[in-house]
This record gives C-alpha cells, structure tokens and sequence, in this order.
C-alpha cells in the first residue's frame, strides 16, 4: 500500500470519530456532521483508487477468498444473532404459575395500558444515601415491567433530586424516599404506594379527560371543609379528593336553591340545622334527573332529611352502634372507634375489601331497609360484625339489642313516577360523618370506601380499587400412612446413604 493511501485512510478515520463524537456530545446533528461525513467518504475513495491495484490483488488471493468465506459466516451468524435478540425484545411472551397469578396484571390494569395513544412519563424521585431507596426502587421497576410488557408508551425514569432540583422544584417533591409520578400529556398525579392497586388509579386519574366536580352543601351546620388542623373536620378529605383530581365546591343550597349543571356528586356531610322545604326538593329533582348523592348523617339529627331518605328506602335508626370486646373482667362494650368488618362481595364499591379488614366509625348509627319502591335497590355494603350492640343513648345502661347492623347502604334506581327510559340515580347512606374527618380517614379502610364511593357516585367505576391479589399457600396433606412412607423411604434412609458413600469414599483414598 502506497504512504498517499495510507495517510487517505488516515484522515477518512479521523473525520468518521469527529463525526461520532461531535453527535454525541451536541446530542443532536449538526452541519459540521455531513462535512465530517463527506470528508471521510472523499478520503475513503482517495486511497482505494491510489491502490486500486493492491486491493485487486488482495481479493483474488486463496488465503483472501477462505479468510473472506470465514469473515463472511461469522457476521451472518451476528445477524442472525442481532435478528432473534431484536425479536426477542419486541415480541415475547411471560408465563405466570403462581397459583393466585399475583405477577400479573388484572384486565382493568392491560385495558388501561393499552389504551393510552401517547407516552406514559414515569418518573420516581430519590435521594442517595437514604435508607430504604434501592429496595423501593427494585420493587418500582419490578411493577413498571409489568406495565412496559403490556405497552412500549410507559417511560420509567429515576431522577436524583440533588442532581435534578429544577425537576424535583418543578413537581414540589422535597423527600427521597421514593416519590413517584405520572405524566400524561401534561396531567400529573402522585402515587402513594408502591403496588398495582394505586399506580393503576393513578393512571386512571391522569387519562382523565373530563374533570369531575363534588359539590359539598353548606349553611346547615355541616363539617367543616376547610377545617385541616381540628380532628373531625374535613380538611383532609378534601385534600384526597383535589389530589384525586376532583374539582371540590360548596353549595349553599339555602341562598339558591338549584343544583349546578356540573355537579357530578353531591355530598351532605353531618348536618344540625334542618333543611328547608325547598332545598329537599331540589335534592329530590336532582335524584328524578340521575343525579348522585352521598348523605352522612349523625344519629339523634338528620336535619329534616328523613323523608328524603325514607323515600330511598331506609329508615334512620337514631341509635348508637358499638362494638362488643371479651375482657377479663367478662363482656364489655368499647366505647371506642366501632367496627364495621362485614363487606359486601358484590358490590363494586366493597367488593375488593379483604375480611381480615375493617373500616372504623364513631358512634354511629344503623340504617334498616324501610319500605322500598320497585324501582329502586337497596343493599347493605357495609355492617358490623355480629358481637355489636345499639342503645337508644349514649348512657349505656343494661343490654341493647345484639347482632350485626347495616353502618352504611347503596340505593341505584328511579323515583316512583318518572318514565322508564330516565336516568337512574344513585344514593350514598352512612350513619356516621366522622369516619371520613381528618382524624379517621386514613384509619384502616377508611379512605377507600369514601373514595371508592365517590368513584361509583361519579360514574367512574376504573377508579374503584382493584381486587389486591393476595399469595395462596400450597399445603401439603399426610395421612398417617403416606408420612410413615415419607420418613421411613426418605428422610431416615438418604442422609444414611450420603454418610456411608463419604465414608466410603474417604477410606478407599485414604487407602489408595
């Protein structure tokens, strides 16, 4: 080879590397790239004309020819081996065994996935050092996998907050124990947990397109709602349901007695004041029209709503439900927190509830199906386990009656009088308000029956959470005659035999 070809391919390298590293560190490509490119490929042909000979002679040689054959083999077998990896990446298929199929997702969760028609942002903010981040981070890749397998749109990104502050500024993250968020198409949402059942929600929330708005009526004694820092006001709930992406309004129905077009879901949240004729009957043509209403009343006060709620087909108690605890000193009554454990198993606002869980009241009162029209239906969603007992006061004195009480009931369906093809309505009754203040609502199950509540309310039935998928245990059953078997033609006869082949094995060396 000539020192002109030579110094050619010289400079054709050189303008290849200033090329690859000029795109790299720009990160995007620039002008000086195709003259970095064109100069490569000019000196490139410079020196395969100058030794246009030598090459000629190069390829016609025997050992040229084999060398060639063997170069040309070993890079079809990388492109065979590229061609199965890139199948492999885009196209393969997961195998769940478990018998619960806790690893993979439910049908609500792929539905969601593989709707989305623009990217899923993914973003998990941590801190070096803190205690806890790589398992939590192990465990948020785990999930997200599940989620990328199901669709190429989700983008999981983890960003440092000392290394990005202007992100970690941008989404109000000030910790870094693992804060995640969802971005699609600029709505965002926080996830609170790390597992299927919130993430899921979270997407739910963030693929949202129309904001749903909760009105909360006013002027007739109700909870507070803006009341953060006392332990029954609900401050907090209305904190969850903005973060929920819920648009929340008050409603003081007493000035201007109309329900507001937008109003998804009305709520009526432990009133003392009696309503006024007029505002029951804006209530009620509210419901004749399809309307959702969620009432929490306080036993010994329904604010003149009785009727109302007589006319959903539940009769209000006014009693107190507490629960019955076992001491040493005999039978007690817990003038605690009272327990409502009993869930319905069909309907889709308790449905996914475990039995070992339970929601907690205060002094609640219990509802009973009145007379109920044959247009609407009542079912008991949530009740007390049977060691529960009501008094008509609360000086509890001798015994009251004993068993398990209905705390909080749906009614779905249509006013006696409207026409068939009219929209059915839907109703929320609880006997007690406090178990959704700022002291009790994230108290065991309490935050997702509310929210779980407003979401049928609202006619949004994927935000209700998901089933949990809890591990099943295989067991393993031995009669008497299979574990005598078990341990005389196993556990007693194989760590004989693998002590008499070592000792066999260490004499015939020692011997040997």
């Amino acid at each position: 080879m000539s020192k002109l070809g030579k110094i050619a391919f010289l400079f054709a390298g050189i303008s290849l590397v200033s090329m690859s590293i000029t795109r790299y560190l720009i990160g995007d490509w620039v002008p000086f790239c195709w003259l970095a490119l064109g100069l490569a490929v000019f000196f490139l042909g410079l020196g395969l004309a100058k030794d246009r000979a030598f090459f000629k002679e190069f390829f016609v040689m025997k050992t040229t020819k084999e060398g060639m054959s063997m170069g040309v083999l070993i890079v079809l077998m990388l492109a065979v081996l590229a061609l199965v990896n890139y199948l492999g990446v885009k196209h393969y298929k997961t195998w769940d065994f478990s018998s619960a199929q806790s690893n993979t997702l439910s049908e609500q969760s792929v539905k969601l996935i593989k709707s989305l028609d623009s990217d899923l942002k993914v973003l998990f903010f941590y801190k070096k050092g803190v205690e806890g981040n790589e398992e939590n981070r192990r465990m948020f890749r785990e999930l997200i996998k599940k989620y990328q397998d199901q669709s190429s749109k989700v983008q999981l990104d983890f960003v440092e907050v000392n290394e990005r502050p202007d992100l970690a500024q941008e989404y109000g993250v000030d910790k870094g124990s693992g804060v995640v968020f969802l971005d699609y198409k600029g709505r965002r949402n926080r996830v609170e947990r790390i597992d299927e059942q919130e993430f899921t929600s979270a997407l739910v929330k963030v693929t949202r397109e129309k904001t749903k708005t909760i009105y909360f009526t006013v002027g007739h004694g109700e909870k507070d709602l803006n009341d953060s820092k006392e332990g029954l006001g609900l401050g907090s709930l209305k904190l969850m349901l903005e973060n929920n992406r819920y648009v929340v309004k008050e409603l003081p129905l007493i000035q201007n007695p109309k329900i507001p077009d937008d109003a998804d879901v009305i709520v009526i949240a432990g009133p003392i004041q009696g309503f006024q004729a007029f505002e029951i009957t804006a209530l009620e043509e509210y419901l004749k029209k399809g309307g959702s209403l969620f009432l929490a009343l306080e036993s010994q006060n329904s604010a003149g709503l009785d009727g109302l709620v007589g006319k959903l087909g539940v009769q209000l108690e006014n009693n107190y439900v507490m629960t019955i605890v076992d001491t040493v000193m005999g039978r007690g009554i817990n003038q605690g927190p009272t327990v409502g454990g009993v869930f319905s198993q069909t309907n889709q606002i308790t449905k996914s509830f475990a039995r070992s869980e339970v929601t907690l009241f205060r002094y609640p009162q219990s509802l009973k199906k009145g007379k109920v029209p044959e247009t609407m239906i009542v079912e008991e969603i949530v009740k007390t386990p049977a060691n529960s007992m009501a008094f008509q006061s609360m000086k509890i004195s001798g015994d009251g009656p004993e068993g398990s009480f209905a705390l909080v009931d749906e009614v779905v369906g249509r006013f006696p009088g409207t026409p068939e093809d009219a929209k059915q309505f839907s109703a929320i009754i609880a006997g007690d308000v406090d178990f959704m203040s700022n002291q009790m609502l994230y108290q065991n199950l309490n935050r997702d029956l509310v929210l779980n509540s407003i979401a049928a309310l609202a006619k949004e039935e994927n935000l209700i959470s998901i089933t949990p998928k809890d591990p099943a245990a295989t067991q393993m059953l031995l009669t008497e005659t299979k574990f005598g078997v078990f341990l005389f033609a196993f556990i007693i006869p194989l760590p004989l035999l693998l002590l008499g082949t070592s000792v066999g094995l260490y004499l015939r060396r020692r011997n040997a």
